[in-house]
């Protein structure tokens, strides 16, 4: 028993040498199977080359999604610019047309407090 635990243990390390120095595949087998051998090697190329333009375009959508975010909160933000000021100048024209004297100050109005010391 022991003996062919070591024969079948050196059988396998035999394989695993041709393996490693590359002994268990010889050129015959390339030139017997060289269609089989030419598509599966294209084959492996095609599909590293599909995975990587999916993973780029995957990107570039990610990228693009996140510009119009930042484009439509700037745009949200200029027009509630624009309506406010356009509130003000109606407000303004209204006062001005209705000739009541009154102003707009320039500075918010200051509030006081008493120190109850």
């Amino acid at each position: 028993m022991g003996v062919s635990i070591k024969k079948g243990l050196l059988a396998i390390w035999n394989g695993f040498r041709a393996m490693m120095q590359g002994d268990a595949v010889s050129s015959r087998f390339f030139k017997r199977h060289f269609f089989a051998t030419a598509f599966t090697v294209i084959s492996c190329v095609a599909f590293i080359a599909a995975r990587f333009e999916c993973a780029t375009n995957e990107n570039t959508i990610a990228m693009l999604e996140n510009q119009i975010n930042v484009m439509s909160t700037e745009k949200q933000k200029q027009r509630s610019l624009y309506m406010t000021l356009t509130r003000e100048s109606a407000m303004l024209h209204l006062v001005d047309s209705l000739r009541l004297g009154l102003t707009v100050p320039d500075a918010r109005p200051l509030v006081l407090q008493l120190d109850q010391d």
